[in-house]
């Protein structure tokens, strides 16, 4: 199969004529919405092909979403960082072939009828980079492409951490650095956390922000891509071992 994407101008009429679209986004099919595309010639097929990918859409999101990482970023493994980055690809996606995910995943924002919350469901509305890790679908793939270990035998077992709570504000909490945009550095950090996490302690947002403030910090002094993941690591650990003593008073 192909992947469609939609034409940039789609793309803004919706955003700045949203009263002509707003009551078709609880349609149970996108079928309305193609044929405007296809009218105006918005409706085009992309250079990605792919099988069919079968979405889990269980009940509870920390479940579906651990899922569906791995399962989104294998179906669509082909996908260049830049291409992964185009707003015009994931909108195509969703209001095409992945409609019924949306729909489950964003249903009761599309159905509350927010206009904010609708263009957030679909396009990319708080800059590239942290809208990547917004948009419903194309978290998926921008996650498992941040912590694809392919030293491991589970490629995806960082997801296990990551779903085991907030994902989607975790996240984006943890791509908020410039320096997790390196592999072995999200690795390090997430491996802390797990190791943490199996010795009992409960991971909270507070780990992730720490660490970020510290790694920040310590890329102005070092040269924080030349560090391997094991030191990356033990240099959170460290540094999260101070700050939950210095907490406890």
């Amino acid at each position: 199969m192909v992947l469609p994407y939609l034409a940039q101008e789609a793309i803004d009429d919706i955003k700045m004529n949203f009263f002509k679209y707003r009551a078709h986004f609880s349609d149970p099919t996108p079928s309305w919405f193609i044929a405007v595309f296809e009218e105006n010639g918005w409706w085009r097929n992309s250079k990605v092909r792919y099988d069919a990918i079968d979405l889990d859409m269980s009940e509870d999101f920390n479940t579906s979403d651990r899922r569906n990482i791995e399962r989104v970023y294998t179906g669509l493994r082909g996908l260049s960082p830049a291409l992964a980055a185009d707003e015009r690809l994931w909108a195509g996606a969703l209001f095409g072939p992945f409609w019924d995910y949306v729909r489950y995943r964003r249903g009761r924002e599309l159905d509350g009828g927010s206009e904010q919350d609708i263009k957030n469901s679909f396009f990319f509305m708080r800059g590239t980079k942290r809208s990547c890790f917004m948009n419903c679908l194309s978290r998926l793939w921008w996650t498992g492409h941040l912590i694809y270990d392919g030293a491991a035998a589970d490629h995806f077992h960082a997801a296990d951490l990551l779903c085991d709570g907030a994902y989607a504000s975790t996240v984006i909490l943890l791509s908020s650095s410039n320096f997790m945009a390196n592999r072995e550095i999200a690795l390090g950090v997430l491996d802390c956390m797990a190791a943490r996490r199996a010795r009992g302690e409960r991971i909270g947002r507070y780990h992730y922000v720490e660490a970020n403030r510290y790694l920040n910090s310590l890329g102005g002094t070092m040269l924080l891509d030349t560090i391997g993941r094991e030191e990356v690591r033990e240099i959170v650990d460290r540094r999260l071992d101070r700050y939950l003593e210095k907490a406890a008073g």
